[in-house]
């Protein structure tokens, strides 16, 4: 009887965003009512919503009480949908951040992109063409999407909040239009020139807000192009490597837990230099447990939204979402015998 060794590895594509490397607010998942309604306050306040995480200050003392009276201008949200386009996807016998993936093994690559949208609570399967993946040990796993992420959403709060041109309501939704969040073209909220066109600007709600019913027909996707990891405006050249970042933590639990790192790359695969350039994203994951390929193996790859997109409200007295940033749908990759 042939004996089936499981590995599965869970990478989150998305740590590569702004709330990654700046310090934000949305560390937990909104407050919602008995109602199903995002917990807001009912007036004007600095703070807005509440999370469920609770937060130490360095001394070890409670520094915000998960679901307390204190609030917060960040919370994280599931959003209904994600749309992403996939490059590659394959696992590696060498290192391959530095763009160099002569060792590596693809599940698929597709010059165009396979679109995936992926729903919440749904986990989506990739169709793609079969594929031969020789035996071996593979230490990394490399992935390659688009640098712009489609988000679709609404929710309801618990009192009336503000969105895109001063629209209100206790009911929100995404608006077509497309973000860049990660960065500004100068230090005035000016729109971001990108691969994928011209962002609103930096400071501009990408969220509507109105009645149930207008949510219900309005909702549609919003783009974010992710066009820079490291602090500073588009104004300026990014590095000679794309940006390339080590994340300071690793990521997974127990065989799936790794070291990822993350860098930009243009469409002609090579690392983006400028804002405008940044075109895919380039994601490696350096496992502490590398995958046992052999000629008996099944894979499986799916992938699932998660309760990580960045509802942000501005920082004033007043009732205004910002936006909703992009989040982490998260990728399983599973391989049997």
């Amino acid at each position: 009887m042939k004996t089936l060794n499981i590995n599965k590895l869970t990478i989150l594509l998305g740590l590569f965003l702004v709330s990654a490397f700046f310090t934000t607010g949305a560390n937990a998942a909104c407050v919602v009512d008995s109602d199903g309604a995002i917990d807001m306050i009912s007036s004007a306040g600095i703070n807005k919503v509440k999370d469920t995480v609770t937060t130490y200050d360095d001394d070890g003392e409670v520094d915000y009480q998960a679901g307390g009276t204190d609030r917060k201008n960040d919370c994280t949200v599931t959003p209904d949908a994600y749309k992403l386009k996939f490059y590659k996807v394959g696992v590696c016998t060498a290192d391959p951040d530095l763009n160099d993936l002569t060792s590596c093994q693809m599940f698929f690559e597709s010059a165009a992109g396979i679109v995936v949208d992926v729903k919440k609570g749904v986990s989506n399967a990739f169709d793609i063409p079969e594929f031969t993946i020789q035996p071996g040990t593979y230490p990394w796993l490399y992935v390659q999407i688009s640098a712009k992420l489609g988000m679709r959403w609404q929710a309801e709060f618990s009192s009336a909040v503000t969105g895109k041109s001063s629209s209100s309501g206790t009911h929100c939704w995404s608006e077509d239009v497309l973000t860049s969040m990660t960065a500004q073209a100068d230090g005035n909220n000016s729109p971001v020139e990108t691969a994928f066109g011209t962002s609103v600007a930096y400071n501009a709600s990408s969220v509507k807000c109105g009645t149930q019913a207008e949510a219900n027909a309005g909702m549609t996707f919003a783009t974010e192009a992710l066009t820079r990891f490291s602090e500073g405006y588009c104004a300026s050249a990014l590095a000679a490597n794309g940006d390339r970042t080590v994340m300071q933590d690793k990521e997974g639990v127990g065989g799936s837990r790794g070291l990822p790192t993350i860098s930009l790359l243009t469409t002609a695969d090579v690392f983006a230099t400028t804002c405008l350039e940044s075109f895919k994203i380039a994601w490696t994951t350096d496992l502490d447990t590398a995958y046992t390929v052999t000629e008996d193996s099944d894979f499986d790859i799916n992938i699932q939204a998660t309760s990580a997109n960045e509802l942000s409200f501005s920082e004033g007295t007043d009732l205004v979402i910002k936006r909703i940033g992009s989040g982490a749908p998260k990728i399983s990759l599973n391989i049997e015998g």
